[in-house]
Parts: structure tokens; C-alpha cells; sequence
């Protein structure tokens, strides 16, 4: 849409201001659709008769009895609002492109990032779709009786797009049968419906339609569709901490092959598809890429592995295709016949903008994490994890910083310490995520107030008297609402001498290993975590060397959650279960007091590295920054 046209509409929105901002919008995108879709229908010269001719003709209010009826509490019967809009789109009429207006599109445009994430909605680039379809209809023979499903339909992006090139493919089948026999549609969210159903009557040139898009949880409501021969869509990426209790325990006891704990609501829609696919269907979703990796994932990927036969993995490796997400995708495509023994191509984005493309064998995935390497990496990475005799869990305890529950209030430089004078002994040197390298930390000069060891607020009445601008914020923290912390206590403090004896502190998402030994009794938050409790057989410079040398960083990467553009995830969970090598004391000795050259030479030794494979394979994965 014309960006001055856009604009406009903005505006307008922004004047319906005794409404909600979502339902004024809502309410714009459902007048503009109307008003367009009689342009379409009766032609854009309806656009230079005068509005109250508009809405007096009859022709016009056919319309009524369609989609625009059926949806009609999207609207606020605002006749303002709607003159409005009409006179903007008459005096925009020449640039109108009606075959190509997409509803969702405009949708997509109105909504702040703000409001896409709190609704949950992320709308698929057009060019992942294009590149979807286009392997489905290479790899399925589409004929009049294929059905097409998108169990979370959205703005009806994947619908439109398998409209226009079923459409393409088939010239002998009208564009009504399209719409009524071959493409469905299903998601929870009504406006996304009509998205969805206004998208395909501009895409085509029939109207009222019996479409086949429901309003429905795809998950949990029972339907009969009959079986489908190809799913695909985008499902909803939800995290264990935005569901009910009861939707979970719902969706525990309907999905337990993939679904449990902390997993991902995304991984049910698998399961599910499975269930409603037919016997030589084709499931192809673009997904979150951290069920290769994550923890709670383990089910989902064994079932994967032992259910279909995986056609492509195309793996942005932490690349963000999405404008408004975090998530950096994947796009994997399975066949519902067996077992594929043979390999499946797997396609890696790379930061720099290059692509690696090869075939791995599925039965070489692992349910405990999918490290899908060449195979020059992948034989380097079982050397050295073949070679590995102990793993981290059994020579330290790793443990997560503190988190405040407010940072504002707990956070203080010394300009407030100062003018409010606080007690010496709560504060303590703050350190983030971002000052931590393997070589330093950069401390800024930033304190904690450790308020945890205060015994009585009369006792510390210069620090309860700055936090008590805060008081009731903190107050409204869930721990105190509950009773299990004081207003002025910190969320989770952790334990005091955690942090005042030495440790090994990093950071939890870094481009590459920076593992720093602290002595200096620095308190970190909960970006950075720890290791301490360190076993009497290893010595400690030797550990600290190991886990910032070139090797180690390799086969950590290997396996480890890419959360970015050239950032992992240094969580816990995985770094506990990697192993390293861990030689005779005395030789740990005499390593570590030759430094980080002395390391490397002898862990390629061990391991039995080659020059070539340092330069060819471990500098690829090496943070050099």
C-alpha cells in the first residue's frame, strides 16, 4: 500500500482514540477490505460517486451478505471513521492494486512491535513462503483432489500464495473450486480468519464463497476434516511460561510423544499434523531452529526421527528472518512414508551471507541434541568427544547469577551512593553479560546493594530510605506478594559466598568462549554464571585454559543452541554434560604454566589434530574477536 495512503490511515486510526488500539485497527482494516472489495467487485468508479451515495446504493450493500456480515463485529459502525476512509481511498483510487491487496499485509504495517508481541504474532517473509510452496509442488504432483492445510493460518499468507500457484498449475479448474475443495485453513484468532478469507477473495475472482477457514484450536478442539495431503504454515513459537496450567495439562496428556515440562506448544502441531496427514503426505513447517537443541526438544526430535522421512532441513543458524522475532527459524520439510535412510539435504545459513548444502543421514541424529556437521567436522568432533574422558558436571557445580526483580532500584553508581549515603556493607561490584572477556572484566563501576543481609530496617536506614521511592514496585514482585521475600529483599540473591570466593565467571550468550577466573568478589546478574566447588584432581589453570582454547570452542559450538547472528547459548544444561580432557595432575601443572600456546599444542597432540584441520575446520567456528 501506497505509504502516504498508509499514513493517512494512521492518522485516522489514531483520532478513533476512545477505543482500544487494537480494535480501532481491526476496525480500519475491516472498512478498508469492504470498501476495496466493492471496488473489485463493482469497479473503482463507485470511488467518484460521494460517500452517502455509497452506503445508500443497494448493489453496495450486497456485500453485506458475505465475509464482511459474517465478520461484521469487527466493525464499530463508526460512519465518521468510515467517510473517512472512503474519501482516502478515492483520492488514492489511481494507485490502487486490488488483485494484490492483502488484508494481513496492511494489518502487519498498523501494529507496533510492541503489539505483535503481545499478541503473538509474526508474519512469514514472502519470499520463505514462495521458497516452501515451490519444493512442495516439485515433490507432490498437485491435481484437483490435493488438499492443502494451514492449521495456524494467520493473515492467510501460505493459503494466498498456494491459491495463486495452484491456480498457475491447474488451468482447467476455476478459481471457486480452489478455494471451496482444495485449501483449508484453521486458527484460534478471529480476526486472523477474516484476514484470511478477505485475502482469498482479493487473490481470486469469485465471491461469497464457502471457504474452508475455521476458527478453531487445532490443537485441542476436535474436527473432521478427512486427511490432507500437504501442512504447512508457520506454527506458533509459545514458551512454557505464556501457557495456562490447564492448557498444558490439556496438551500433556494429548501430546506426551513430544510435549512435556518445559518443551515448546510448536512441537504439538507436528504430532497433531502427523495425525490428520494422509498416508503419502508432506508436512513442511518453519518453525523455531532450537528444537535441534533444546533441552525439553528430546522428545520432539526422536519422534521426528522415528515417524517421517526428513526431506530438507534449511537452518538459518541463528540468522533472523523474521522482522519482529528473536527466533531465528528453520524450515524442515517431512514425508509421511517411513523412514528416510538414505540422507536428507541439509542447508546451513552462514553469517556472511554464504550457504553450506550437503546430505546427512537421519540415523545419525541424536535424540539427546541434532549435531548435523560435514563430515570432515563431524569426524574431528567424534575424535575429540571419543577422546574426552570427564565431563564438566564432575570436576565444578555451575549456578546462575542473582536477579533483582527490579535492576532500577538494586543498581546504583556512586553519585547515588553518595548522596544517599548507604551503608558500606551492602554494596557490592556489579558486573553484566557485556563485561566479561576471557582477559578481563571491565567493570564500570556499577554496585549491587545486597540487601538480603539486612536483619532489621532500622538498622539500615539510609538504604531503606532510597529504596523506598521503589517500594511499591518491588512490592508487587510475585515473591512478595507471595510472602517468601521481604519488599526489600532481592528476587533471587543467590548464596552470599557464591560470589565472594573465586569463580569462574562467562557470560550466558557470547559469540565464543569467554571463561574468566575472578578473584576480585565481583556479584554478577543472572546473564552470567558461575562455576565453583572445584575438584581436588583437576588444577584450575589448566581448567580455565582448556575452556578458553580454540579446540574447546569448536566442539563446544558444535552442539551448542545458536540463539543468533554468531551467538550461542552458554547454558548450564549443556555445558554441565560437554566433556573435556583431563590429564595427569602433574601434567596439568606443567601445561598451565606455559599458557595458552602450551594448551593448544598439546590438546591437538591429544587428540591427534592436524595442522590442516585448525586452519580448515576449528578457525570456522573461532570467535577471533
Amino acid at each position: 500500500m501506497n505509504k502516504s495512503l498508509l499514513k493517512e490511515i494512521n492518522s485516522l486510526i489514531k483520532d478513533l482514540d476512545k477505543y482500544d488500539y487494537i480494535l480501532r485497527v481491526k476496525y480500519v482494516i475491516y472498512v478498508v477490505s469492504k470498501i476495496l472489495y466493492d471496488c473489485k467487485t463493482y469497479g473503482v468508479d463507485i470511488l467518484d460517486k460521494s460517500f452517502k451515495f455509497y452506503k445508500a446504493t443497494p448493489n453496495f450493500k450486497l456485500s453485506v451478505t458475505n465475509i464482511f456480515f459474517e465478520h461484521k463485529n469487527f466493525s464499530i459502525n463508526d460512519a465518521k471513521a468510515e467517510e473517512k476512509v472512503f474519501n482516502l481511498i478515492s483520492a488514492h483510487k489511481q494507485i490502487l492494486n486490488l488483485e494484490n491487496f492483502r488484508p494481513a499485509e496492511l494489518y502487519e504495517k498498523l501494529l507496533t512491535s510492541r503489539e505483535k508481541k503481545s499478541l503473538g504474532q509474526v508474519y512469514t517473509p514472502l519470499n520463505i513462503i514462495h521458497k516452501m510452496l515451490s519444493q512442495l509442488f516439485e515433490i507432490k504432483t498437485i491435481g484437483k483432489d490435493t488438499k492443502i492445510l494451514d492449521p495456524s493460518c494467520g493473515g492467510g499468507y501460505f493459503l494466498i500464495e498456494a491459491f495463486k500457484k495452484i491456480r498457475n498449475h491447474l488451468r482447467d479448474v476455476d478459481d471457486r473450486y480452489i478455494i471451496e475443495n482444495m485449501l483449508y485453513g484453521i486458527d484460534i484468532d478471529d480476526f486472523s480468519i477474516f484476514l484470511t478469507k478477505a485475502g482469498l477473495l482479493f487473490a481470486g475472482s469469485c465471491s461469497d464463497v464457502n471457504f474452508n477457514v475455521f476458527g478453531l484450536d487445532y490443537l485441542t478442539d476436535s474436527f473432521n476434516l478427512g486427511k490432507f495431503d500437504i501442512v504447512v504454515g508457520n506454527p506458533p513459537y509459545v514458551g512454557h511460561k505464556n501457557s495456562s496450567t490447564e492448557y498444558k495439562k490439556a496438551l500433556y496428556e494429548k501430546y506426551s510423544d513430544v510435549f512435556y515440562d518445559k518443551a515448546d506448544i510448536s512441537y504439538c502441531f507436528f504430532k497433531k499434523s502427523k495425525d490428520v496427514l494422509k498416508q503419502d503426505g508432506i508436512i513442511s513447517f518453519i518453525t523455531s531452529r532450537y528444537f535441534m537443541e533444546a533441552l525439553y526438544a528430546d522428545r520432539m526430535r526422536s519422534y521426528i526421527k522415528n515417524n517421517f522421512n526428513i526431506i530438507s532441513l534449511f537452518d538459518f543458524s541463528g540468522n533472523k528472518v523474521f522482522k519482529d522475532a528473536m527466533v531465528s527459524p528453520a524450515l524442515i520439510t517431512l514425508s509421511n512414508i517411513g523412514r528416510n535412510k538414505d540422507g536428507f539435504s541439509y542447508v546451513k545459513y552462514n553469517e556472511d551471507n554464504t550457504t553450506e548444502k550437503f546430505i546427512y543421514k537421519q540415523d545419525k541424529l541424536k535424540d539427546a541434541g541434532w549435531t548435523i556437521l560435514r563430515d570432515e567436522d563431524e569426524q574431528l568432533f567424534n575424535r575429540i568427544d571419543s577422546i574426552s574422558n570427564i565431563c564438566i558436571q564432575d570436576i565444578c557445580t555451575i549456578k546462575q547469577g542473582i536477579i533483582t526483580g527490579l535492576d532500577k532500584a538494586f543498581i546504583v553508581d556512586e553519585k547515588i551512593i553518595e548522596k544517599y549515603d548507604i551503608e558500606n556493607n551492602l554494596l557490592k561490584k556489579w558486573i553484566k553479560n557485556s563485561n566479561i572477556s576471557k582477559s578481563d572484566i571491565k567493570y564500570n563501576n556499577l554496585y549491587l546493594l545486597y540487601t538480603n543481609i539486612i536483619d532489621c530496617e532500622q538498622n539500615y536506614p539510609n538504604a531503606i530510605k532510597y529504596l523506598s521511592a521503589y517500594k511499591s514496585k518491588l512490592q508487587n514482585r510475585r515473591e512478595c506478594i507471595k510472602g517468601y521475600r521481604k519488599w526489600y529483599e532481592l528476587q533471587w540473591g543467590r548464596i552470599q559466598s557464591d560470589f565472594e570466593n573465586p569463580k569462574i565467571v562467562f557470560p550466558f550468550k557470547a559469540s565464543g568462549n569467554n571463561f574468566y577466573y575472578d578473584e576480585k568478589e565481583y556479584f554478577c546478574s543472572a546473564d552470567v554464571y558461575l562455576m565453583n566447588n572445584f575438584s581436588g584432581k583437576m588444577t584450575l589453570n589448566y581448567f580455565l585454559s582448556y575452556l578458553n582454547s580454540d579446540i574447546f570452542e569448536f566442539y563446544f559450538k558444535c552442539h551448542a543452541k545458536k540463539v543468533g547472528n554468531n551467538i550461542y547459548e552458554y547454558y548450564p544444561n549443556k555445558l554441565s554434560n560437554v566433556k573435556i580432557f583431563l590429564p595427569q595432575e602433574n601434567t596439568q601443572q606443567n601445561i598451565s604454566d606455559l599458557g595458552k600456546i602450551s594448551i593448544e599444542i598439546f590438546l591437538k597432540k591429544v587428540f591427534n589434530i592436524t595442522e590442516e584441520e585448525v586452519n580448515n575446520i576449528i578457525y570456522k567456528y573461532v570467535n577471533k574477536g
